[in-house]
């Protein structure tokens, strides 16, 4: 469902892509009329799992490695999508460690389209 540089990542417990407008300049004409150029589309999406291995989280950090990476994932507007993105957040915690090996819940990761 979900890769990341190559890699399949697990089904995630949740998925989150908004969709923002992001322009260059602005102006006005002699009519009162808005002219604004360079206005695209960016796309964020969130992707978290509640629990996580420490193998697959491991795979997961060595996806994330280098400047900007692909991802294909399933957009709400467009159907199945490849973004070239950067993550710009990530997050996880231990929720417990059992004979030394921890297992990780809230994983949390925020990908910028490029």
């Amino acid at each position: 469902m979900i890769t990341l540089a190559d890699v399949s990542l697990p089904a995630p417990s949740s998925l989150s892509v908004s969709v923002s407008l992001q322009g260059g300049s602005t102006q006005f004409n002699t009519l009162g009329e808005r002219v604004q150029d360079g206005v695209r589309e960016k796309r964020t999406v969130d992707i978290s799992w509640r629990c996580l291995s420490a193998e697959t989280l491991a795979s997961l950090s060595q996806a994330l490695n280098g400047d900007f990476l692909s991802c294909s994932y399933p957009d709400p507007l467009l159907g199945p999508r490849t973004m070239t993105c950067r993550c710009s957040r990530q997050s996880a915690r231990v929720y417990r460690c059992p004979d030394s090996t921890p297992q990780w819940a809230d994983v949390n990761l925020t990908l910028e389209e490029r």
